[in-house]
């Protein structure tokens, strides 16, 4: 039977995954944000008016924006305090700290993380906000089921045109490492070919009804289910009918990695089983699982940074117990590959937020072979904050290269458009980065405001 001819049947075969959250799905399927009968177009405008100026209040009208950092404090504390298997309470937060606390989860990640802990008696907070809490949850479980559904067909029809396709980061995370799949927020599903099946690829994902989006990167291409990207439908949480998409990776490029000529793939093969729906898929083996997920935090420090850090929290403690992760293993694949000062951060940071996860040894050395810069970044950061970022930071754009000459050849190609790019996408790249520097939005060190909406990546 032809993949597509199939679809309809995996179709049948995903609606029986997690079906209490498909019956949240169900009940929200019409709502609104906040009830209020907010419209998509609305919020297209809001984000565009928040793109134009920076001013958070575009994208959440009545937050005060003073009470965000002292909210995504506070959870980063419970989270800490969880983690360590302590009960943690957030007190009596109500009205606009609600509110702000509710904001804080979403940028953070982990507001269907919190509305698990609160339903299992871990999180104690005041009723408004486990009103808050309570639809973040919901609607992330409806979120991974509505996706589950929708990316089998998908993975059925690469199975089936021999692409063989692997999982990395989120999904695969979500489903083995997290409590329970819909509290691991996901705006994609990343999926591994080899670069010699990328096209062939591209064919399968056409007949499962995906068309490919209009952004696209060395390594990378996006696909949107039906072949469009359908609106937003909340700026408040991860709404259940949100956009999502499956990310075509043919390499694992995180930041600047392939740029420095370390293909992590190539080293270490993604060979990993990994049965899911009756399917068999691949994934990455440890130690190159535990590198990826670090590497990828590191590279995106400002994207839902708390959540990516209790997810590899739970990928340390669960696979150094079962011993499938090793560090002297870890160590030696770091430094085999180049990656180690990638690792940094991630691992920095890891180890403030959960104590005693993180190897001294591995630790020590990572600091040890990240540059200066890359120190000084980490040194402004917490597991949570700075959880807003307005301003583009150079020593961010900076923190990879080695040594001055790097640097300033760093430099020299963010003021130069590279060759073989196409016109369009130089147009967007330095059109972005002149107004950037044209209302004033380029910092050297990181400073306060925020980078992206609710709902940009993770």
């Amino acid at each position: 039977m032809a993949c597509g001819e199939r679809i309809e049947a995996a179709h049948r075969r995903t609606t029986n995954v997690w079906p209490g959250c498909f019956l949240h799905l169900g009940v929200l399927a019409h709502s609104v944000e906040n009830g209020a009968g907010v419209r998509s177009a609305d919020l297209d405008e809001r984000s565009r008016r928040w793109t134009a100026t920076s001013d958070p209040r575009w994208l959440w009208p009545g937050l005060d924006v003073g009470l965000l950092s002292a909210a995504a404090s506070t959870i980063e504390r419970s989270v800490t305090r969880i983690l360590a298997g302590k009960p943690a309470s957030i007190g009596a937060a109500d009205g606009s700290d609600a509110y702000a606390v509710g904001i804080a989860s979403l940028l953070s990640g982990t507001g269907s993380l919190l509305g698990y802990w609160i339903e299992q008696g871990k999180l104690d907070v005041a009723a408004p906000l486990a009103h808050t809490l309570a639809r973040h949850l919901a609607h992330g479980r409806g979120r991974i089921g509505r996706i589950g559904r929708e990316v089998a067909p998908a993975l059925q029809c690469l199975i089936e045109a021999g692409v063989n396709p692997g999982i990395l980061k989120g999904f695969h995370t979500a489903h083995v490492y997290f409590p329970e799949p819909g509290v691991r927020p996901l705006a994609d599903v990343d999926v591994y070919v080899e670069p010699r099946h990328v096209v062939r690829a591209g064919r399968a994902l056409a007949s499962a009804g995906f068309g490919p989006g209009s952004w696209s990167a060395d390594f990378k291409t996006n696909w949107y289910p039906g072949g469009k990207i359908p609106p937003i439908r909340s700026l408040e949480y991860w709404h259940a009918r949100s956009p999502w998409r499956i990310d075509l990776h043919s390499a694992l490029q995180f930041g600047t990695l392939t740029r420095h000529g370390i293909h992590l793939e190539q080293v270490m093969p993604i060979t990993d089983a990994w049965e899911w729906m009756g399917m068999q898929l691949r994934v990455a083996p440890q130690p190159l699982r535990f590198v990826a997920l670090a590497a990828h935090l590191s590279s995106e420090l400002n994207s839902s940074r708390l959540i990516r850090l209790v997810e590899l929290t739970l990928l340390i403690r669960r696979d150094t117990a079962s011993g499938e992760l090793d560090w002297a293993a870890a160590t030696d694949f770091l430094e085999r590959t180049g990656a180690t000062r990638y690792a940094y951060p991630a691992l920095t940071l890891v180890e403030q937020l959960a104590p005693g996860t993180v190897d001294m040894a591995l630790l020590a050395k990572a600091y040890k072979r990240a540059s200066r810069i890359a120190r000084i970044v980490v040194g402004e950061l917490t597991p949570a904050t700075p959880i807003l970022h307005e301003h583009v930071s150079l020593a961010e754009r900076l923190m990879w290269e080695p040594g001055i000459l790097g640097v300033a050849r760093r430099l020299l190609e963010m003021l130069v458009p590279p060759r073989g790019e196409s016109l369009k996408n130089n147009l967007l790249i330095y059109g972005s980065r002149f107004w950037r520097l044209f209302t004033k939005r380029v910092s050297w060190r990181i400073r306060g405001g925020t980078r992206k909406s609710g709902e940009a990546q993770a």
